[in-house]
């Protein structure tokens, strides 16, 4: 008879629901900052030095959220990887 570990399960559930939300967020993040760093572009009446420097800093912030969400995609697929060959059957 299959006895159902219930304590791993749940948490197993929690962490790949955690995980998710965390790349999706962080995914989200991403897009938002790159949108306003399209927006923060010169234009008329716009101080140029200011809307320049708000441009970098978002897609320098986009970036670095982007990096953290494939990074955690990543390692998710490591650790899929390394386990499924440890415990052949």
């Amino acid at each position: 008879m299959v006895e159902i570990k219930w304590n791993d399960l749940i948490m197993v559930a929690g962490a790949a629901i955690g995980v998710s939300a965390l790349v999706v967020s962080l995914f989200a993040i991403g897009v938002r900052l790159l949108t306003n760093a399209q927006h923060a572009v010169a234009g008329k009446g716009k101080n140029k030095g200011q809307s320049v420097s708000k441009e970098i800093a978002f897609r320098l912030t986009a970036v670095i959220a982007f990096a953290l969400a494939s990074s955690v995609l990543a390692y998710g697929l490591f650790i899929l990887v390394t386990f499924s060959k440890a415990n052949p059957k």
